[in-house]
Parts: C-alpha cells; structure tokens; sequence
C-alpha cells in the first residue's frame, strides 16, 4: 500500500489547526518543536556516515 504524503500532510495540518483552536498557541508551538526535534534525532541515528557529516556542518554552521 503507498502513502500519499500529500493526504498525510493535509491530515498533519489538520491535526495541528485543531490543536491551535482547542489548546494555548504555546503549548502547541512546544509540542511541534519537540516533535521536530524527536525527528531530527530520529534521522541522525539511522543516517549514514556522509548524512551525520553534513548534520554536523548544518548545526555548526549555525550554533557556533
């Protein structure tokens, strides 16, 4: 079965619209950043040796 991303994307959107209607703007903007994070760490773990160079670059580049 394949994915649609263009349906998961407007499902996520959704999600997250709901979520700024029913709950405080930070609360979400929270959730949303950790989620981000969890992702970012996610893709670093399974990333090969060439990925993880660049994310290094990436986050040197931008905190130091």
């Amino acid at each position: 079965m394949k994915i649609n991303t263009r349906f998961i994307g407007a499902l996520v959107g959704f999600v997250v619209a709901l979520l700024f209607i029913f709950f405080n703007w930070k609360l979400v903007l929270l959730i949303l950043g950790l989620s981000l994070l969890g992702y970012v760490i996610g893709m670093y773990l399974e990333a090969g040796r060439q990925v993880k160079q660049k994310l290094r670059e990436l986050f040197s580049l931008f905190f130091s």
